[in-house]
């Protein structure tokens, strides 16, 4: 078995900077035949099997004990991997993720389309296929409007505002008509005497719009 090799580490750059699909395959599945100790591979080729075998769905132990290193090594070589990746605010980003979101919805469509020209497709699968294509671009113009790369119907919000301003009392005569209730709740009388007013006001008032009613009739 070949525990060292000395070229491994000198182009152990050189490596991650290629096609790194097949040569980490190869390099993973030397590690597991024993070929390669994991121990004498560089941190660039450990951060490629650790983001391919994070991706296959490897717990940060199972990585740590196939190379050889601990969970903590691992989890700082993750952590580097999530730096890499991230993404900074961009305008032409948006432009290129809007350009992908409309190729996609086109080639959804399309291959739609060629399964509806199959002779076994049936007419339900064909009626299904055009709701589909529906679907997809009402969907799409939905993402674009979100994105403001299409307007939006304008919708106008209008509404009635009824209202009243009574007079306001002054000081003066808020006093007087707390005074004036005290004096009633204190007084049974003066409060029978009041209730008799309110109701004589009411009736007067109730005979006049009777009379008002009458003339104009």
């Amino acid at each position: 078995m070949n525990s060292q090799n000395p070229n491994l580490e000198k182009n152990d750059h050189k490596t991650s900077e290629k096609d790194d699909g097949p040569q980490t395959l190869a390099l993973l599945q030397k590690i597991k035949d024993r070929q390669i100790s994991p121990k004498s591979i560089g941190k660039a080729n450990r951060l490629l099997l650790v983001s391919f075998l994070t991706n296959e769905g490897q717990t940060t132990a199972e990585i740590a004990h196939l190379l050889k290193v601990t969970i903590k090594t691992i989890q700082r070589d993750i952590k580097v991997l999530h730096e890499e990746n991230a993404i900074t605010k961009d305008p032409k980003l948006i432009g290129q993720m809007v350009g992908r979101l409309v190729s996609e919805a086109e080639l959804c469509k399309q291959r739609i389309r060629k399964f509806q020209r199959e002779r076994d497709a049936s007419p339900a699968d064909k009626m299904e296929g055009e709701q589909l294509c529906f679907q997809i671009i009402c969907r799409l113009t939905e993402r674009l409007q979100s994105l403001g790369y299409l307007p939006t119907a304008a919708q106008k919000v209008s509404a009635e505002l009824t209202y009243q301003i009574e007079e306001v009392l002054t000081l003066e005569q808020i006093d007087k008509e707390v005074k004036r209730l005290k004096q009633i709740e204190g007084n049974p009388s003066e409060k029978e005497k009041t209730e008799n007013e309110i109701i004589a006001q009411f009736e007067d008032e109730s005979n006049k719009e009777k009379g008002n009613q009458n003339e104009q009739a």
